[in-house]
């Protein structure tokens, strides 16, 4: 039976190392589980490789204490089921290590990014832009369609695009009436005019985004800022998320976001409004080196 100093060190050491997991990768950011581990996709990585490094050191360390190699040491934990307590704790660490770096290439494979993962610095602004807009349309379960605007004189000026073609296509082929009879079979389904279709609404969603205002101003909760649309097939988005004047106070100014779901599913589960966020708050992240909030 092992001396109760070196249980009592080898429990240490796994507490160690619980502690550290539970706090940093659970709960210790007060926020859940998924929400937390996944900006930047760093993290888990390297606190996986913290735990290795900490698993060798701890090893090294009784291979120098008790004179032994490595490879003893280790038989004697899997012959025997004991160990000194340096070896439990390199033992514990390198299982927490594994475990990590597995809950991290979960995340990297079934999460979308977090939007603070943009860059609000970026090299080529409207690069960055295209990239968030290509990310949040790309991941099923979202959205379809994703298309931002720049408020110029008055009018919508298209500045970045994300699309992705295989679902679009996969929606229209959903929809009653879109394809006209061709001799007695349907017409394939056309993406790049259901495109235009969509950039074409969201300029007329924005032309009339002043009557939108009028129509909630009786609630005196102040102007519109964002507004969604869950329609028999899907849903269409879009907010405004700047205005303001441009300097003399002639033109109106600001960026206008808009996006289209076309899987009724992905609506009901609120999947592809959860997505529009992220967008939305990623274009935000994003502006922030450019303007202030």
């Amino acid at each position: 039976m092992p001396p109760i100093h070196d249980l009592l060190q080898a429990t240490g050491y796994a507490a160690i190392a619980y502690v550290l997991f539970n706090y940093l990768v659970s709960f210790g950011s007060g926020r859940p589980l998924v929400e937390w581990i996944n900006p930047g996709r760093r993290y888990l990585p390297l606190l996986a490789v913290t735990l290795v490094v900490g698993a060798y050191t701890s090893l090294h360390f009784a291979t120098t204490k008790y004179d032994k190699p490595h490879l003893e040491l280790l038989a004697k934990l899997v012959s025997e089921e004991k160990a000194p307590p340096e070896v439990m704790g390199a033992f514990t660490f390198a299982v927490i290590a594994v475990v990590v770096f597995l809950l991290a290439v979960w995340c990297w494979w079934f999460l979308p990014r977090a939007p603070q993962t943009f860059s609000p610095n970026p090299g080529d602004l409207v690069a960055e832009y295209r990239r968030a807009l290509r990310h949040y349309v790309r991941w099923a379960g979202g959205l379809d369609f994703g298309v931002l605007c720049e408020v110029r004189a008055g009018k919508l000026q298209v500045i970045a695009e994300g699309a992705s073609d295989k679902a679009l296509l996969r929606g229209l082929n959903r929809l009653p009436g879109v394809h006209a009879p061709i001799d007695g079979r349907r017409a394939p389904p056309d993406v790049e005019t259901q495109k235009r279709i969509y950039r074409e609404f969201a300029a007329e969603l924005f032309a009339r985004w002043g009557q939108l205002n009028e129509v909630v101003a009786p609630a005196r909760h102040g102007t519109n800022v964002a507004i969604s649309f869950d329609l028999r097939y899907g849903a269409v988005y879009a907010e405004m998320i700047e205005e303001g004047t441009a300097p003399g106070g002639v033109h109106p100014v600001g960026i206008f976001l808009f996006a289209a779901a076309l899987n009724q599913h992905e609506i009901n589960t609120l999947a592809a409004a959860r997505h529009f966020w992220m967008l939305s708050q990623a274009i935000r992240h994003i502006r922030t080196g450019v303007a202030k909030g």
